[in-house]
């Protein structure tokens, strides 16, 4: 051995290092919940009362006996007179001579009714409440 008084670093001929604790940073990310939603929806229903005004036809039908001679030129077409139509049904009837008879017409008359129609409906309506609460 060498003298007490050397340095110390000429002593240490080979010198071996050991880690003995290494600090490391790692950022990572994670969910955090603050609040809650909550979504409550409603129906509502309402009752509402709905009219209209109606309309009702209906034809009454009339035969009407003519048994009247007509010219070989009478144009049997619809026609009406006022609210009734009138259709001519003609009919050949044989003599000594073919002419045209008015059998009869026939009248249509047209009436109108109304009356007032009422009728209660539901209808429904929805809604949608949120509400956030803070956890």
């Amino acid at each position: 051995m060498g003298n007490k008084n050397e340095p110390l670093a000429k002593n240490m001929e080979h010198v071996e290092t050991m880690p003995l604790a290494e600090e490391q940073a790692e950022i990572a990310t994670h969910r955090k919940v603050d609040s809650r939603v909550q979504l409550t929806r409603s129906t509502h229903e309402v009752e509402k009362l709905l009219q209209a005004e109606l309309t009702h036809e209906h034809v009454e039908i009339k035969h009407v006996a003519k048994n009247c001679p007509v010219a070989d030129d009478y144009s049997a077409e619809v026609r009406q007179e006022g609210d009734v139509f009138i259709i001519p049904v003609i009919e050949e009837q044989v003599e000594i001579v073919r002419r045209k008879v008015l059998k009869e017409e026939i009248h249509i008359h047209k009436h109108i009714n109304k009356e007032e129609f009422q009728q209660s409906v539901t209808l429904r309506n929805q809604e949608v409440k949120i509400t956030k609460k803070k956890l």
